[in-house]
């Protein structure tokens, strides 16, 4: 009978813990696909892999109403203003040139701590990781990811536009793919060893650029406000709980034992 206490003590123990880590990985991403949705411009896609690491969107057609006809976005942050914090990722179009807008920031596009053009040639990697200075409270990155031709300024609904081409390159963004009108063009896109979190003790300002790949470029211009992000660290709390939770039920048993 107190072999069997045991064994229940250490199955619940490992399910515990288990149950925990599995809760703490949990996919992280949001994302948001315009024609699926019913809006004839936005892009037509879907997310084929979700992890806390990283995300990969098969797109089927990358649409013409801008870079927020798809969306792949992370809410619920704890952005603090004058706190460093580093983003770090590598992404990838498969099969065609493809700019990808990173954001940090307000809707509007008012508080901005990072806005960025990514230059994803085609099935190059580009790697990105930035030191950045937070000069707003943010609770949200942005991974735009919808045809952008540059051609969204005086769109109501596009209250960021006139901010994210600032940012922008002197071109047509997504224009530059083989057809003036292209917004049927598929890709897969993949973001992989996504890390946000505050910066180590030290940490040095961006450079306009960042850190790029040997195989492609980041043909960016970013804001001078700085930007940001915050780690999550919720696997590492689970974790710890877990451990304390299965030698609570250890010593609970052992003390029914003991009675």
């Amino acid at each position: 009978m107190k072999m069997m206490k045991k064994l229940v003590a250490v199955v619940a123990a490992l399910t515990l813990t288990v149950g925990m880590a599995s809760t703490a990985m949990a996919a992280s991403w949001s994302n948001y696909f315009g024609l699926n949705k019913g809006w004839y411009e936005g892009t037509k896609g879907s997310l084929t892999s979700n992890s806390a690491t990283g995300w990969t969107a098969n797109i089927k057609s990358i649409g013409w109403g801008g870079c927020w006809g798809g969306q792949v976005y992370q809410k619920g942050l704890s952005i603090k203003k004058g706190q460093q914090y580093t983003i770090k990722f590598t992404i990838k179009s498969s099969k065609l040139n493809k700019w990808v807008y990173l954001k940090i920031g307000d809707a509007k596009g008012k508080q901005m701590n990072l806005g960025k053009w990514i230059d994803c040639k085609k099935g190059q990697t580009v790697t990105v990781n930035e030191t950045f200075t937070a000069k707003y409270n943010g609770n949200s990155v942005y991974f735009g990811i919808g045809g952008d031709f540059h051609d969204r300024q005086k769109v109501k609904t596009d209250e960021d536009a006139k901010v994210r081409y600032k940012y922008a390159p002197n071109n047509k963004l997504d224009g530059r793919l083989p057809s003036d009108y292209s917004a049927d063009h598929p890709t897969v896109i993949t973001v992989s060893g996504y890390s946000f979190g505050a910066a180590s003790a030290g940490g040095s300002s961006s450079s306009s650029n960042g850190t790029v790949s040997s195989n492609g470029t980041v043909n960016t211009v970013t804001t001078s406000d700085g930007t940001v992000a915050t780690g999550d660290f919720t696997p590492f709390a689970c974790g710890a709980t877990a451990v304390l939770a299965a030698a609570a039920i250890v010593v609970f048993a052992k003390r029914r034992q003991e009675d």
